[in-house]
């Protein structure tokens, strides 16, 4: 039986429903007045102040109060929503919390999907430049592996700056930002934010094998076509994959985690702690001595799930959380969610008052000290990491560097060292704009110590793949893995 509490954390899950008819026509050049957007502004300020649990973990207060107030200068005239988004994104993204997000209203979302307003490629960022990686255009034959140079005379430097000022992410985590974008649909979204509707994108690049500089103009895809076109053309990528899985490449295990989302496990019909458990278990009774993990692009998910690979990995008893806080008891703010009123108020038993003025939550698992499971593996881990680890894969892999219990391969992981703000992410639906914002409540902070307050696990040994690497299949980060493993023994 989940506790009250914990009832509460999953609430995380919650459908919010926008305060606004999207079956009605939808004006995107509807304009909203001085007052309107002030009074959407107050309502969205005071909502994060009151209760993001992590509002200045990585920005001081007076720096992030003269961002606030600068802005509200600025809403001296009538404005769209888009030209309202715009100024709030900046303020969202200087937060430096991965989990807090900020969304166009339910209308304007609907309408875009209808919209070709999406670039037709999928990219990918490698040192900072951009490559075509798989190509969604009218042209199917059009060859990819080229560095984009510019997009509608734009360079493409430029963009990127102006779009890594608007990605949030944990910390000052500038990888996360990157892999981020190579989503095509927040690409797409985030560039017509900034730059305006786009229908059609005209591109300079450099050809992979030919350094000649070549144009071409190619006509924006809507959302809803993109999964479409993704699955007709690359049948193998499409591929729905196991959520976890045990291999072995000789005598060395590769135990890759894709997710530690429940829903994912409910819908390949797999208990995850079971996995875990006969995963070990084998690994123990074929005296494993090399273990791969990969942990690449794991979202994260269940806390619970990344303490039981934790606990898999220790041999002593062990902290896993040092403590989770929220900053009130109660949040005004969720009278503008469809967080029903009886579930906005914690269980008094469920908190105490510490000596910061804030909460501190006695009810979740990972609370108190943590004991080994069994069997545990007492081999080498080589854990692999990449900018695409958030959230709970954060969490597991910050226990498991600080104990010293493995070897990190890849780039940075996306994901702060010290812990995120989660847990409970209600979304507030400004009342004139409609304009939506996920304000996660709850701090998480690790019981690590020793790192750097605003970074991410950098690698033992940073790998990086190169477009054609990407493009012909070769995963380079395993590939040295195993040949750091064979050198090693």
């Amino acid at each position: 039986m989940l506790t009250a509490f914990f009832f509460f954390v999953l609430l995380c899950g919650f459908s919010i429903k926008a305060q606004e008819n999207p079956n009605q026509a939808f004006d995107p050049e509807k304009i909203f007045t001085p007052d309107q957007l002030r009074e959407d502004f107050k309502l969205f300020r005071d909502a994060l102040e009151e209760g993001h649990g992590g509002l200045y973990r990585y920005t001081p207060k007076q720096e992030l109060d003269r961002q606030f107030n600068s802005t509200l200068k600025k809403l001296s005239h009538p404005l769209t929503e888009t030209e309202f988004l715009r100024l709030l994104v900046p303020l969202i993204a200087n937060i430096n919390d991965g989990h807090t997000g900020i969304f166009s209203s339910r209308s304007f979302s609907s309408y875009l999907e209808n919209e070709p307003i999406l670039f037709p490629f999928n990219l990918r960022f490698i040192n900072k430049k951009a490559y075509l990686f798989r190509n969604y255009s009218e042209d199917k034959d059009f060859v990819v592996g080229g560095e984009i140079i510019s997009i509608n005379d734009q360079p493409m430097s430029e963009i990127l700056d102006k779009m890594l000022a608007v990605v949030p992410s944990d910390a000052h985590i500038e990888v996360s930002k990157y892999r981020r974008l190579e989503s095509t649909t927040r690409f797409g979204q985030t560039y017509n934010l900034l730059f305006g509707k786009t229908i059609s994108y005209k591109i300079a690049y450099r050809p992979l094998e030919d350094k000649t500089l070549k144009k071409a103009e190619v006509k924006g895809i809507r959302e809803k076509d993109l999964n479409r076109i993704f699955e007709e053309r690359y049948p193998e990528a499409a591929k729905n994959l196991p959520p976890a899985e045990l291999e072995y490449r000789d005598d060395i295990a590769i135990l890759t985690i894709r997710t530690f989302g429940p829903s994912g496990y409910q819908n390949a019909g797999i208990s995850y702690p079971l996995f875990m458990r006969n995963a070990f278990k084998e690994l123990k009774e074929k005296n494993t001595q090399h273990l791969i993990l990969d942990l690449r692009n794991n979202g994260g998910g269940a806390d619970v799930y990344g303490k039981i690979l934790v606990a898999y990995l220790m041999e002593k008893p062990f902290m896993y959380y040092e403590h989770l806080r929220i900053n009130n008891k109660e949040f005004s703010f969720l009278t503008h969610t469809d967080v029903p009123p009886e579930r906005r108020t914690i269980p008094a038993s469920d908190f105490k008052e510490n000596d910061s003025g804030t909460y501190d939550l006695l009810d979740h698992p990972n609370l108190d000290e943590q004991k080994p499971i069994q069997p545990t593996y007492k081999g080498k881990v080589y854990v692999l990491i990449n900018g695409g680890g958030f959230s709970g894969t954060g969490e597991c892999t910050s226990l498991i560097h600080f104990h010293k219990k493995a070897v990190f391969i890849g780039e940075e992981c996306g994901a702060g060292y010290y812990g995120n703000t989660s847990g409970f992410m209600p979304t507030l639906t400004l009342p004139h704009t409609g304009i939506r914002v996920r304000i996660p409540v709850v701090r998480y902070t690790m019981a690590v110590t020793g790192y750097p307050p605003d970074r991410g696990i950098i690698p033992d040994y940073p790998v990086t793949p190169t477009i054609n690497d990407l493009l012909n299949g070769k995963d380079v980060e395993m590939d040295f893995a195993i040949g750091l493993i064979k050198k090693l023994k």
